[in-house]
């Protein structure tokens, strides 16, 4: 049977997944759903949406829950808190013109996703074929807030950049485009690279 030839929009989202269901993901978390195409309008009821901003091309959440035996499974139970974190990816059409606004109304969207759906934390991966401009890098690259980690993937010349923070430094690790090529790619979540 012959395969068909997947895009490197569709090898890189399938890529994110994989990472997060199968591999440096469950250091973090127990990533268990992902949705394809998630319309924002079905649980946001702003009538300022744009129709070129409706779809995260995939939303991926899972709940921090104790792993391991029983004796750990009950001590992660007692001590440690149990909430969900996600992952909203979309593609920036465009991205060596893009503004800093266009960003900035994605991630008051996701905020609300994570406010309506009760997320802790999310990466917002951003990705596109080239490099968005200085100006926008700067604020980029500047921008810190715990809950959120920024990542922009350049496909076209196999880059990553991150905003300011932890969550953020350990996602572009994580979804590096360099990494989709790699047979047996590992990470650690915790390690100080």
């Amino acid at each position: 049977m012959i395969q068909p030839k997947l895009s490197k929009k569709e090898k890189y989202l399938r890529y994110i997944e994989t990472c997060l269901f199968l591999k440096g993901g469950r250091w973090i978390a127990n990533f268990d759903a992902s949705i394809r195409d998630f319309n924002i309008s079905t649980i946001m009821k702003d009538k300022n949406l744009n129709e070129s901003k409706k779809e995260l091309d995939v939303l991926i959440f899972g709940g921090v829950k104790g792993k391991g035996f029983i004796l750990s499974r009950a001590f992660a139970f007692l001590a440690s808190p149990t909430y969900v974190v996600s992952c909203a990816v979309t593609n920036i059409q465009n991205a060596t013109n893009v503004k800093w606004s266009t960003l900035v109304d994605w991630i008051r969207y996701v905020r609300n996703i994570m406010d309506i759906m009760e997320f802790e934390w999310s990466w917002i991966v951003f990705y596109g074929d080239g490099k968005p401009p200085e100006k926008v890098m700067g604020h980029f690259k500047r921008y810190n807030e715990r809950q959120i980690g920024l990542v922009f993937a350049d496909l076209k010349n196999d880059q990553v950049f991150n905003s300011d923070g932890f969550i953020a430094r350990r996602g572009a690790k994580l979804f590096h485009p360099q990494n989709m090529e790699r047979k047996g790619f590992s990470f650690k979540f915790w390690s100080k690279n």
